[in-house]
C-alpha cells in the first residue's frame, strides 16, 4: 500500500537511512518476549551480517542482544564494541586457526563448520591436556553446523533446490558423524547443533523439520546438547504471520520428550526479521524528463542503496512529500548512477513529482547497508529517529573517509593520500 502525503516532515538531508527507534524497539521486545513465554532457557543473538551499523550493534548488546558472527573481523568488530567474548555467537566456515582458538579458550559459543576447524579444536584439546598434567579441567565444548536435506523434507522451501546447501556437515554421507568421532577422540566435546537453512518461504513447517531433524541427530547419537542453535531466517512484520511466538512454540513442540528446555539453551539468530522494517531511506528528486510515453523522476539516491543485488521486486511502500495536484498514471523513479537498470520503482497514479520533493521508501534495513556501495557516490548517512527527533549516528561519507587506510603512489613510494581541507 502506498500512503501519500502533502506536506513535507521534518525530515533530514537527502540522501539518507533513518532507523525508527520505537518501531525497532518492537522487534527486538516481541522476539525477547516469545522467547520468554516459551523456551526462558534461549539466547537471543543478532546477525551482524545482516547490517553491521555500530550504532546498531552497540543497541543490541545494550538491549542484552548477543553477538552472532561469522568472521574474525565482525568477531573482532563485535570485542571493539563492548561485547565479552563469552557473549559472543561464533559461526561460519572462515575462521582462522588463531581467532577460533582464542575464541575456544575465551568461552564463546562456538559451532564449527569447516573440516579444518575440527582439526584445529582437536588439535587444540590435544594441548590443552598436555599441559594440564594430569590436573582436572573442563573439555573443550563446540557445536557443529548440521548439513541437511531441506528440500526433501520441505519441498519448495529451500533456496537451492536438490544441489543442497554447502554449509556445515553432511547428516546423510557420514561427514557430521566423522567429525564428531575426530573431536570425541581428542577429549572434545559436542556441546550444541546449529542447524540453520536458508529457506523460501519462512514458514513453520521448515523450523519444525529443523527441529525435528536436531532431536533425532541427538537422540540416535546420544549427545547432551548444552545449544541447540536453530539459526535466522525468520520472518519479521508488525502484524503479519507467521510470529516469533508462532516460531518458539514450534521449535519446543518439534523436540519435545528429547531436548529438555530445561536444560538445553536454545539460539536463535533474526537479522532481517529485527531490523528490515525498522527502516527507510529518504530521498529527493533532482531531475524530472519526459521520453517519449514514460516519465523519470530522478533522485540523489540509487537502486544499489536499496535493492544492491538488483533482485528485489520494485513495489516498496513509498511515502512521498509533495504539494502537486496533477496525477500520473505511472512514473519510474531512477537513481544518480549512469546504469539504467538504476530504477528504484514505480508510481501508479501517484501525484506527479517535481524538483525538490521527497520520497521515503520503507522496509529496507536488511542487507543493504553491509552490501552498500561506493559506486560513483560514496555512504549516504544514518539517523535514528525518536519522537520525531532525528539523530546522526552516520555522517555521509566524503572523500577523506574513503581514502582512510588508502596509500597512493608519487614518485617512487607509496604514502598516505593528501585530502582537500575546508
Amino acid at each position: 500500500m502506498t500512503v501519500w502525503e502533502s506536506e513535507s516532515e521534518l525530515a533530514p538531508e537527502t540522501p539518507a537511512f533513518v532507523i525508527d527507534g520505537e518501531v525497532l524497539d518492537g522487534f527486538v521486545d516481541r522476539f525477547a518476549a516469545a522467547l520468554e513465554g516459551s523456551w526462558p532457557h534461549s539466547i537471543l543473538s543478532y546477525s551482524f551480517k545482516t547490517n553491521s551499523l555500530p550504532w546498531l550493534i552497540s543497541y543490541m548488546r545494550e538491549r542484552g542482544v548477543r553477538a552472532e558472527v561469522v568472521s574474525d573481523a565482525e568477531y573482532e568488530l563485535a570485542l571493539a564494541l563492548g561485547y565479552s567474548p563469552e557473549t559472543i555467537v561464533y559461526n561460519g566456515p572462515i575462521k582462522s586457526r588463531r581467532r577460533l582458538r582464542e575464541a575456544l579458550r575465551a568461552g564463546s559459543i562456538i559451532n564449527l563448520d569447516a573440516k579444518r576447524e575440527v582439526t584445529w579444536t582437536a588439535e587444540l584439546a590435544r594441548e590443552l591436556t598436555a599441559d594440564a598434567a594430569g590436573a582436572a579441567s573442563a573439555p573443550l565444548a563446540v557445536g557443529l553446523r548440521v548439513n541437511w536435506d531441506l528440500e526433501t523434507l520441505r519441498p519448495g522451501e529451500s533456496t537451492t533446490g536438490t544441489e543442497g546447501s554447502r554449509f556445515g556437515f553432511n547428516v546423510d554421507n557420514g561427514e557430521l558423524d566423522a567429525a564428531i568421532e575426530e573431536l570425541t577422540a581428542a577429549g572434545v566435546r559436542i556441546a550444541g547443533l546449529h542447524m540453520h537453512r536458508n529457506s523460501a518461504t519462512q514458514s513453520l513447517g521448515v523450523y519444525e523439520a529443523s527441529a525435528s531433524l536436531a532431536a533425532r541427530i541427538a537422540s540416535e547419537r546420544d549427545l547432551d546438547l548444552d545449544w541447540l542453535d536453530i539459526g535466522g531466517g525468520f520472518f519479521g512484520s508488525i502484524d503479519g504471520s507467521p510470529t516469533f511466538d508462532d516460531y518458539v512454540r514450534v521449535i519446543r513442540g518439534a523436540v519435545q520428550g528429547v531436548i529438555d528446555p530445561e536444560r538445553t539453551l536454545l539460539i536463535v539468530e533474526p537479522g532481517g526479521s529485527l531490523i528490515a522494517v525498522p527502516v527507510e531511506f529518504h530521498a529527493s528528486v533532482l531531475d524530472v524528463k519526459r521520453v517519449g510515453e514514460s516519465v523519470f523522476a530522478i533522485t540523489d539516491g540509487s537502486r544499489t542503496d536499496v535493492d544492491p543485488l538488483f533482485r528485489r521486486r520494485r513495489d516498496y511502500d513509498v511515502r512521498l512529500s509533495t504539494s502537486s495536484a496533477e496525477t500520473l498514471p505511472e512514473q519510474i523513479v531512477a537513481g544518480f548512477t549512469c546504469m539504467e537498470e538504476d530504477r528504484i520503482t514505480r508510481l501508479r497514479d501517484a501525484p506527479a513529482l517535481a524538483v525538490g520533493d521527497r520520497l521515503v521508501l520503507s522496509t529496507v534495513g536488511a542487507y543493504t547497508m553491509s552490501y552498500q556501495s561506493t559506486f560513483i557516490e560514496f555512504l549516504p548517512a544514518v539517523h535514528v529517529r525518536r519522537g520525531g527527533r532525528y539523530t546522526q549516528v552516520r555522517r555521509r561519507w566524503g572523500v577523506a573517509d574513503y581514502l582512510q587506510g588508502n596509500r597512493v603512489i608519487e614518485g617512487d613510494e607509496l604514502v598516505e593520500p593528501r585530502t582537500a581541507q575546508g
